[in-house]
């Protein structure tokens, strides 16, 4: 092995005294590098068993900085839908011209599964008559008796649904609350462990 080491510095000596005998224009920089893998090979550091210079990147998924349900909160206020006196799809849920698994239903309310669960039980719960209700900050105070029973027949279906554990309720308010449906609808989650906080 020293033998080995000893022909490689006369080799790399040959080359700098060429450098320097026929390349007078060469950089001192080229024959100072030249010099410093010479003195490298004869070093006690040039015998060490080489390091790996392989690194494993590890690369997470990117975390989108706008959602699919973002995105249609913005298309509904591009499309003017909080000012829109057009049947939404609750309306047409309610109506029975889309289908929907209803899960309750009296005169003021209907409960029935999001067909976009993003728990293990998910279904809303709307007023069967939005009267005027397209939002929660458009609520009045003639909106009371309405109001307090939708969040009543949320929880009485939660019941229904075993969520004797717990559960969370989610009401969407406009574009900056991802409100994509402009008809009052309250999410109702659970059947796992929910994170906290939500939505940040």
């Amino acid at each position: 092995e020293r033998k080995k080491e000893r022909k490689n510095y006369l080799y790399m000596s040959s080359i700098v005294s060429r450098v320097l005998l026929f390349s007078p224009i060469a950089t001192k920089t080229a024959t100072a590098t030249t010099l410093k893998r010479i003195s490298s090979l004869s070093s006690p550091a040039s015998r060490r068993a080489p390091e790996n210079t392989h690194r494993i990147e590890r690369t997470r998924p990117m975390a989108s900085s706008t959602n699919d349900e973002q995105l249609n909160a913005q298309e509904a206020i591009l499309k003017g839908m909080q000012d829109s006196t057009e049947p939404t799809i609750f309306d047409k849920i309610v109506s029975k011209d889309i289908p929907a698994t209803v899960l309750y239903e009296d005169n003021l309310a209907m409960a029935f599964k999001d067909v976009n669960p993003v728990a293990k039980t998910h279904f809303l719960v709307i007023p069967k008559i939005k009267a005027g209700l397209s939002q929660l900050s458009k609520a009045t105070e003639d909106h009371k008796m309405l109001l307090g029973h939708c969040m009543y027949v949320a929880q009485m279906v939660a019941k229904q649904e075993n969520l004797e554990k717990g559960f969370r309720v989610v009401i969407n308010d406009g574009v900056d609350g991802c409100q994509s449906v402009y008809h009052l609808h309250l999410h109702v989650i659970g059947g796992q462990q929910l994170s906290w906080p939500p939505g940040c």
